[in-house]
């Protein structure tokens, strides 16, 4: 605690102090579709502004993917959004978190050609900073550490489902493997510090599989499964910070998200926006430290803006493992924002921010 205070003596303009909340399941399942399926529902419109980590698999049929699914919701700034999920070829399997105004319900819909049935399943969270925990339908079946080379067996589900993997290869290539109803998929990548965080469909009786870590090397694999959703505790610890209509940005400063002394997987969803036509520098940059390398840009028309100059996705997810102890916990810091004008600290027109962070 007294780390804490320290750090927020810091900063004399922060108002927003992170701390445990509650957490609540997102499941709905869109099962043996023959056309495209309309902008559609899958939450209730909230009573209160609210952040989202929103998570699309859609597995399809041929080599050549020809479907697309899109995420549609209203800002904060009461601004319409989208994002749309695809991929090259194979199943398409990501997340997206979004910043969902109050009494309107985010959709989904798909796009493109559809050349047989496909199914589609949309996983993930809400956060709230206070309230009752909605998890009573999440397990975590998987949590593995492997210190030396592994090719082998993670799971093998007694019935057919949906995961979040979280990822966290520190170096080499790596590859998951599972079966869907279309057949053997498989992610395939390489260590990195910003981690992976994706959803799956796996088929009951089925393998899911990894393949990786190194000699002094470690690869750590989590899973967490969404059954039905119900009241009640779960597997999952969720620290949140909204730093909600700021004037100011922090750089060079820092904000604390967590101070934690608990070792484990850490999933990270950041977004920011800003409030169209507020004025100060032409850009706001969004920085994690300490956990994630990665950039989340908000432009003057107050979209989300671009993931590290790159193309969308509109946020920033990312995973890893971290030991915390009570001699030594584990803090994560984000650099709020940074303008990009010249002017590295001051005053900015008016932004928001949000940071979710769950452990497994």
């Amino acid at each position: 605690m007294k780390r804490l205070i320290a750090a927020l003596m810091l900063l004399p303009i922060l108002l927003a102090i992170p701390a445990l909340a509650a957490i609540s399941e997102i499941r709905k399942d869109f099962l043996n579709l023959t056309s495209l399926l309309p902008a559609t529902p899958f939450i209730s419109a909230p009573g209160a502004t609210g952040s989202y980590l929103v998570c699309v698999y859609l597995d399809q049929p041929g080599s050549a993917n020809e479907l697309s699914a899109i995420l549609r919701w209203t800002d904060e700034n009461n601004l319409p959004q989208s994002f749309t999920f695809s991929a090259p070829v194979g199943p398409v399997n990501f997340c997206n978190p979004i910043r969902n105004h109050a009494g309107t319900a985010a959709t989904i819909e798909t796009d493109g050609a559809y050349p047989g049935s496909y199914d589609l399943f949309v996983t993930g969270f809400g956060f709230w900073p206070t309230g009752t925990q909605a998890q009573g339908g999440i397990t975590r079946p998987i949590a593995r550490e492997f210190i030396a080379h592994f090719d082998g067996v993670l799971l093998r589900p007694a019935a057919t489902g949906d995961y979040l993997m979280a990822l966290w290869p520190t170096e080499g290539a790596w590859s998951l493997g599972w079966t869907d109803s279309l057949g053997a998929q498989a992610v395939n990548g390489v260590g990195s510090n910003n981690g992976y965080a994706f959803p799956i469909h796996a088929l009951a009786g089925t393998d899911i599989t990894f393949s990786g870590g190194w000699p002094n090397e470690p690869a750590y694999v989590y899973a967490l499964h969404f059954g039905a959703p119900a009241a009640g505790a779960g597997p999952v610890t969720d620290y949140e910070l909204n730093l909600l209509n700021y004037t100011n940005v922090k750089w060079p400063n820092w904000v604390n998200v967590l101070n934690s002394t608990s070792p484990g997987m850490y999933v990270f969803a950041g977004n920011i926006a800003r409030v169209p036509g507020s004025g100060g520098p032409a850009y706001l940059e969004f920085f994690g430290d300490n956990l994630f390398l990665q950039i989340l840009e908000a432009d003057p028309s107050g979209a989300p803006g671009v993931n590290g100059y790159a193309p969308p996705p509109i946020g920033i997810v990312g995973s890893g493992y971290r030991n915390g102890s009570e001699a030594q916990p584990f803090t994560l810091n984000v650099t709020t924002a940074v303008n990009l004008n010249g002017t590295r600290f001051g005053p900015s027109g008016t932004y928001s921010a949000e940071v979710d962070v769950i452990r497994f």
